[in-house]
């Protein structure tokens, strides 16, 4: 029993790095304050979801779209490959001209209209009930083996991510975020279009949400609109935060503390009192270790590197200058 625990809390741990990471490469290199990104996440949950379950049954009930009933990696893939889409298209309008402010209260508007939306809407997504019974990698395999093939397949994702996010943030495109990030107007002299470099953190950061929700998706069996509420984003931010805004290694060890040690380990806990406590418990657990951090070490557990270059050494012209004249001695 304790080995299966472990395998469930190592693949959460695994899935909410992955989410920590796309987030911190929006927010935390960009500067992009996306209180949507549970949005982004839902997407590719909610496509991966219709996917890889069949048709929705004639029982007058269920209701949902699409029901392709793709096997595993397919629908993960159509499920990242909607989310970028989607992503494109929303940066495309929000991202333009839209300052870090008024972007944060429209992308909040925006993922609320959307949760609203699937929660009413009964023939998009079911509703309040959700996508169930997506099929994993491997369905034939005991317990006990799907775990330890899904905790593969969810670190080899996180890996990935890791690989793919540190690549990015090392190159001059990741200076150029930066520097988007610090001043709009500075990046603008030097050549940079600051929409472009947005649009590029948008697309990959919503990527790697993607990939996250739809793992989530298929390790869990479906997808529904509990599993979006406005607070997990703000969850998101306090892990950024905590571990260190603008390093991959700080979004992982936040991700660790908040969102695999406050949340994920005390869903395991035996309940206190009643069960509507513990989320509620939660919360103040993380509002307090957020405030704390913001007060005493805003940085974060691991602060941002900034990049040291080599003074610059003035080489001497090797060519030799005009000899001065010497003037006649006079007698």
């Amino acid at each position: 029993m304790w080995l299966y625990y472990g395998l469930t809390l190592g693949i959460y741990g695994c899935l909410n790095g992955i989410l920590a990471l796309g987030f911190n490469l929006q927010f935390g290199y960009t500067g992009i304050m996306n209180l949507a990104f549970f949005l982004l996440v839902s997407v590719g949950a909610y496509m991966t979801s219709i996917a890889g379950v069949g048709p929705p049954p004639n029982d007058g009930v269920t209701h949902y779209i699409g029901g392709f009933g793709w096997a595993f990696p397919w629908d993960l893939l159509f499920g990242v490959a909607c989310t970028v889409v989607f992503a494109l298209v929303l940066g495309g309008f929000a991202l333009h001209r839209l300052r870090n402010d008024y972007l944060a209260l429209t992308l909040v508007a925006i993922g609320q209209g959307f949760l609203i939306l699937c929660t009413n809407d009964v023939g998009l997504f079911n509703g309040t009930a959700g996508v169930n019974g997506v099929a994993g990698p491997f369905p034939g395999a005991s317990v006990t083996d799907y775990e330890w093939i899904f905790f593969g397949v969810s670190f080899i994702a996180l890996v990935i991510v890791l690989l793919v996010t540190t690549r990015l943030v090392r190159s001059p495109l990741g200076r150029a975020m930066k520097t988007v990030r610090e001043e709009e107007g500075a990046a603008s002299s030097l050549g940079k279009n600051p929409w472009r470099v947005k649009m590029i953190a948008f697309a990959v950061g919503a990527a790697a949400a993607g990939l996250g929700g739809g793992l989530f998706a298929i390790y869990v069996g479906g997808w529904n609109v509990q599993a979006w509420q406005p607070g997990e984003t703000l969850i998101l931010l306090a892990a950024v935060i905590v571990g260190g805004r603008g390093r991959n290694l700080g979004a992982l060890v936040g991700s660790l503390i908040v969102l695999e040690g406050i949340v994920t380990v005390s869903n395991f806990l035996p309940t206190i009192g009643s069960v509507e406590i513990l989320p509620n418990l939660q919360a103040i657990a993380i509002g307090v270790l957020l405030l704390a951090f913001l007060w005493w070490r805003p940085q974060g557990i691991l602060p941002e590197q900034k990049e040291k270059f080599p003074p610059m050494v003035v080489q001497p012209d090797p060519r030799p200058g005009p000899t001065p004249q010497q003037s006649p001695v006079k007698p």
